[in-house]
């Protein structure tokens, strides 16, 4: 099951953001709940995609791995981290950080997070 979500953008030390469509409200100023772009490597957004396997154990889907598409080449060589976010909008689990190097990134989601408590997500994007 392929999930697609996007939320807003952070800005942490001079790091830029990147999240795909637009609901207005967030802003470089005033970050908060919405999707979009906030500054500058990749101005018009990224997608996600979700790998998911059957845990027979719990019985659920697991997302084990992020691959975000879309994203410009200006940002290569910059650091990328992905964080899936409950219903709550609370960050329940973040990818590792690594160094983008094309114009997809595929990250490892560990440890696995129920893929049906995934809400939204929030890609951040930032220099090294």
């Amino acid at each position: 099951r392929t999930l697609i979500a996007l939320i807003a953008g952070l800005v942490v030390f001079g790091g830029v953001v990147a999240s795909a469509s637009s609901l207005g409200g967030v802003s470089s100023r005033a970050l908060g709940s919405g999707a979009s772009v906030v500054a500058s490597c990749d101005t018009d957004g990224v997608a996600l995609a979700y790998t998911t396997a059957f845990d027979a154990p719990s019985g659920t889907y697991r997302v084990s791995a992020v691959t975000v598409s879309g994203i410009a080449a200006a940002c290569s060589g910059q650091q990328i981290e992905v964080a899936l976010r409950n219903s709550a909008g609370t960050a329940s689990v973040s990818t590792a950080r690594t160094t983008v190097s094309g114009t997809s990134q595929s990250l490892t989601v560990d440890p696995t997070y129920d893929a049906a408590a995934v809400d939204s997500a929030s890609v951040l994007i930032l220099a090294p």
